[in-house]
C-alpha cells in the first residue's frame, strides 16, 4: 500500500513551535496529513489518523514537565488528553515521538524505559543496534573492509535528546554508542498499536540547529523518520509483540 494512504495527524502543542520540517517532509513523501491542536488532543479516537506524530519542544501530554522529572504534577486535563493517546494507540493506532515528543511517548507508557537527560546538541552518530528491524534497514549501509564494525554510524542531528535505558532491550534499533547501551531510538507494541521514540532528529538538517528552516537537502538519515512512521501505521513489517 502506498505512503501517500497513510494519514497522518502532525500534533502542534505550541502555535510557535517549528513544525515546517516535518511538514517538508511529509510533503516531499506524498502523505497526506493534518494538525492536532493541543486543545483537540482530548478528542482523538481510533481512526482519526493512522499515526499521530509528536513534535519536539518541551511540553507534557500527560503531565507537566519540570527540570527534575521527579517532581511533576498531572491535571485533569493532562489525563484526559494522555488517555486519549493511549487508547487511540491501544486500538491499533502508530505514535511516532520525535525529541521531546519521544519523551512523550516513554512518558506515557507506551514504551517502557528509563531516561537520562544528557545535554548535547549538534551531529551526533547513531549506531544500528537491531539491523533486521524495518526503520534500521531504510538507513543501514555496510562498513566494507571494516574489522571493527559491521554496519556504518548513521549521522543524525541531536537537540538534547532523551537516552533511553529501556526495560525491553530487543525494543532498541538504534544506539548512541557501541556498546549499545544508550537507546537513541525505540520501538514497540503497545496493545494492537505501535510506538516509536526518537531522541535525534531526522527532519533536521546540519545548519537548521536553530528555528530557521533552510532549503538545503534533507539529510539521508530522514529515511529513517519515513520508515518509522510506515512502520508505525503497520506497512513497515516487522510485527512487534503485544503489550497492554
Amino acid at each position: 500500500m502506498p505512503a501517500s494512504s497513510i494519514r497522518i495527524g502532525l500534533y502542534v502543542n505550541d502555535p510557535k513551535a517549528t513544525i515546517l520540517r516535518h511538514v517538508r517532509c511529509l510533503l516531499n513523501w506524498e502523505m497526506r496529513f493534518h494538525t492536532v491542536l493541543r486543545e483537540d488532543l482530548a478528542a482523538l479516537r481510533p481512526g482519526d489518523c493512522d499515526v499521530l506524530l509528536l513534535h519536539g519542544g518541551w511540553y507534557g501530554i500527560d503531565r507537566i514537565p519540570s527540570q527534575d522529572q521527579h517532581r511533576f504534577r498531572t491535571t485533569p486535563a493532562h489525563r484526559k488528553m494522555g488517555e486519549a493517546v493511549r487508547g487511540f494507540v491501544r486500538a491499533g493506532g502508530g505514535v511516532v515521538g520525535i525529541c521531546c515528543g519521544a519523551f512523550n511517548v516513554v512518558w506515557l507508557g507506551l514504551l517502557e524505559a528509563e531516561i537520562s537527560r544528557s545535554q548535547g546538541a549538534g551531529l551526533h552518530a547513531l549506531e544500528i543496534v537491531d539491523a533486521t528491524h524495518p526503520i534500521a534497514k531504510s538507513v543501514r549501509r555496510r562498513a566494507q573492509g571494516r574489522r571493527d564494525r559491521r554496519w556504518l554510524p548513521v549521522p543524525c542531528v541531536r537537540v538534547n535528546g532523551p537516552i533511553f535505558f529501556p526495560k525491553r532491550k530487543e525494543q532498541m534499533v538504534f544506539s548512541y554508542d557501541w556498546e549499545q547501551r544508550l537507546g537513541a531510538v525505540l520501538a514497540g507494541g503497545y496493545g494492537r498499536g505501535r510506538a516509536v521514540a526518537i531522541s535525534p532528529h531526522p527532519e533536521m538538517t546540519e545548519d537548521e540547529l536553530e528555528r530557521y528552516v533552510t532549503s538545503t537537502p534533507r539529510m539521508p538519515v530522514a529515511a529513517m523518520y519515513r520508515a518509522a512512521i510506515l512502520w508505525a501505521a503497520g506497512r513497515g513489517g516487522g510485527a512487534p509483540r503485544a503489550r497492554v
